[in-house]
């Protein structure tokens, strides 16, 4: 091959205009036939490796340190890696929607756990010519996406011509246009004029100041079986923010070697919800691993295997990563059992500061069987909470478990338990819990079935019997010419849950689930029937309750996010079994996301309700600065309700959204950001409608935003 600058082959330049914006144009004109996750059915064997070094800073020479440490540790990372993984796996694929990968083997310094078997995996996108292209798990516009030329500069930097295929190869520079407002990157495309394919592209974030870790990504195209141009080889560079004693600069580094495709294969169609599995005999030996590795080995492997292993055994720190495992979850393992953080200290406007302690047995203990319980003092209402439960798993791959609970606590007049004991910090809905004033006491007695219908389908089944105890002056009139008190009565109830994650892909590790999320609708349903004259129950009733989410990004402009809340009540029941409206209007508190910021907390009940809740979040502003970045977010929200026979409800006030409730505000988040991971910002919003209050100053309410990014 020679280097010639006057051969464009198809590329006609005229004067004024941009060469490579030609070129880029003929590359966005072929994607359909070029993308390699379009037209053919295909089947790939692969090997990847991840592994964590050290690394000189840039102008430092290694010859001039005299640190003995420093020397040391150069002398080790010469030796070794600091940690290292392997997988081989296969993928099968079939458009539009069934992909699947099987991890048949994997080795981990150190570990075992098959997390670190998709690692490599989750770095960036499979291919280059997805619009939204993903990196270190963040979406960034594509320059090659529509739109390109208007958001990015292109400059033809070389060209290099073919003689035995008189072919030629485009080396173009990108970066976002100066003035552009877009999350982007830059680098440079190798675009081969054979189909106008990408043959190899080099990309990194454009203006990332504050990140805790560089990424920048190579993907590496060739036309294999003589059909189409695929990736050969996608690697991962990965610069983390931390050095020691100025040396010593920790990176990654992350190849994955395709091999043996074949296109046009008979395959399952369909959505196959299930993308990555690790089966359960993958975890490997070095020998296995050599197997697949061909020609990268360096002898650091072996090393490293025999030297991390030993240090982690001899140490314990396999514990760290069962820590950080459980820790996610809201629980602290302390040897076979497991504490609740919730339990420990939490708030709500009832009971004040509720200071408690719980305790459950974890796997370590038995993977089939857990029994817990928990108690708790309210230090402003005065009065002890306590609960226990036992949990069976009877299918750990759907997830079946049956599980029994008893508890003497409280609970939200008017609200709706959907047995989620999911604990995530990011997830803003616990901390609408801080609101919550009004709870009626409940001693409950239930089982619940629960599994998965498919991986992104499930069911839950329910019994209880419950016993209310309204804690104010409110009181239910039908009471008195019932079998029960104005103060008290008891229920029993069956019902289903049923989650729907609509084209949720998911990763089975051995018998774990994680879900990697959706961009379709989240579709959940509650249904329960009161069956009345079952023990003491008094009422016969229907209650039902529906929630859709979906979230929609838009290139380039941001996102919008719709959730649509709506709960009906068939029968003559107490507040309790009616719906409440979620209000979090108190002034200088925090905003929490999909309720009324302007709603007092229990000022709304409804035994038909609907309300919808919108957010337009804009792309954050760029200001060069780690740690601002301003992001705009406009919020709207509505509620509509009906309430039948209201003269039943007596002793306490509330109100019912018959004529609609409306409100709207301006937020602006991450003001101020910690690391990238902790973002503070503020928010006004104004209440206005039929039942706006009636000074205007009072319809105003000012929140703090808290945005956590894990």
């Amino acid at each position: 091959m020679s280097s010639n600058a006057q051969v464009f082959d198809e590329v006609v330049i005229t004067p004024g205009e941009n060469p490579a914006h030609r070129i880029i144009q003929n590359v966005m004109d072929n994607k359909k036939q070029n993308d390699p996750l379009r037209n053919n059915s295909f089947e790939y064997d692969s090997y990847s490796k991840l592994y964590l070094t050290g690394e000189l800073p840039e102008g430092v020479n290694r010859d001039t340190i005299t640190d003995t440490t420093m020397i040391n540790a150069f002398e080790l990372l010469d030796r070794q890696y600091l940690f290292l993984t392997e997988t081989e796996a296969t993928r099968t694929f079939n458009p539009p929607n069934y992909d699947k990968e099987v991890v048949t083997a994997y080795n981990v310094s150190g570990f075992k756990d098959p997390m670190f078997a998709t690692f490599v995996n989750q770095f960036q996108s499979f291919s280059f010519y997805d619009n939204n292209f993903v990196l270190n798990q963040k979406e960034y516009i594509n320059p090659i996406a529509p739109g390109g030329l208007r958001r990015y500069l292109f400059i033809l930097e070389d060209t290099l011509f073919h003689k035995e295929t008189q072919d030629t190869t485009y080396t173009i520079k990108f970066r976002p246009r100066k003035g552009k407002n877009f999350e982007g990157v830059e680098g440079y495309l190798y675009i081969h004029s054979k189909e106008w394919a990408i043959e190899r592209v080099i990309a990194s974030p454009h203006n990332q100041p504050g990140s805790l870790v560089s990424p920048r990504i190579i993907q590496e195209y060739e036309i294999t079986n003589g059909k189409k141009w695929f990736p050969k080889k996608i690697s991962t560079e990965l610069d983390f923010a931390i050095d020691f004693n100025g040396y010593v600069n920790i990176i990654g580094r992350s190849s994955l070697y395709i091999k043996n495709v074949q296109f046009d294969i008979e395959s399952k169609k369909g959505f196959n919800p299930v993308s990555v599995e690790v089966q359960e005999d993958a975890l490997a030996d070095s020998s296995s691993i050599n197997e697949i590795r061909g020609n990268t080995y360096t002898g650091k492997e072996g090393r490293t295997y025999a030297k991390v292993d030993s240090v982690v055994e001899e140490n314990n720190l396999d514990r760290l990563l069962d820590v950080f495992k459980i820790a996610s979850t809201g629980k602290i393992p302390i040897g076979v059992f497991s504490v609740p953080v919730q339990e420990i200290v939490y708030f709500n406007r009832q009971e004040g500061v509720r200071l408690g302690l719980g305790l459950e047995t974890n796997r370590r203990l038995s993977k089939i069987f857990q029994i817990g319980g928990y108690f708790a003092y309210g230090l402003r209402d005065h009065k002890w909470k306590w609960g226990g439960d036992l949990n069976f798993t009877l299918n750990q791959a759907r997830l079946i478990r049956l599980n029994l609970h008893y508890s003497d606590d409280v609970y939200e007049r008017g609200s709706t338990d959907m047995y989620d004991d999911n604990f995530n910090l990011v997830n803003q809905g616990i901390y609408r819990d801080f609101f919550i004033n009004l709870m009626d006491r409940q001693r409950f007695a239930g089982v619940n079935l629960s599994g998965l219908i498919r991986q992104n389908m499930k069911l839950q089944l329910f019994g209880n019997y419950k016993r209310f105890t309204f804690v104010d002056d409110y009181q239910y009139t039908p009471l008195f010419t019932s079998n029960g008190t104005a103060e008290q009565f008891d229920i029993a109830e069956v019902g289903f849950i049923f989650n729907w994650n609509i084209r949720e892909k998911v990763m089975m590790l051995e018998n774990n689930r994680v879900s990697l999320g959706t961009k379709w609708p989240k579709l959940t349903l509650k249904a329960t029937r009161g069956l009345g004259g079952v023990f003491e129950s008094n009422y016969d009733y229907y209650r039902l309750k529906f929630t859709v989410h979906q979230t929609f990004k838009i290139r380039g402009a941001g996102s919008i996010s719709l959730v649509s809340k709506s709960g009906l009540t068939i029968g003559n029941v107490p507040l309790t079994l009616s719906h409440v409206q979620e209000g979090t209007g108190i002034n200088f508190l925090l905003s929490v996301a999909n309720t009324f910021e302007t709603m007092q907390p229990a000022e709304f009940f409804s035994d038909q309700q609907s309300s919808l809740f919108f957010r337009y979040t804009f792309l954050p502003i760029k200001t060069g600065e780690d740690w601002t970045e301003p992001t705009f977010v406009i919020h709207s929200a509505a509620a509509f309700g009906t309430m039948k026979n209201r003269v039943d409800h007596t002793g306490f006030s509330f109100k019912t959204p018959e004529k609609g409730y409306y409100e709207s505000g301006l937020i602006v988040d991450r003001l101020i950001v910690s690391n990238n991971i902790l973002g503070l910002g503020a928010g006004m919003f104004y209440r206005y409608g039929p039942y706006e209050l009636p000074k205007t100053k009072d319809n105003f309410f000012y929140k703090v935003s808290v945005r956590l990014n894990f």
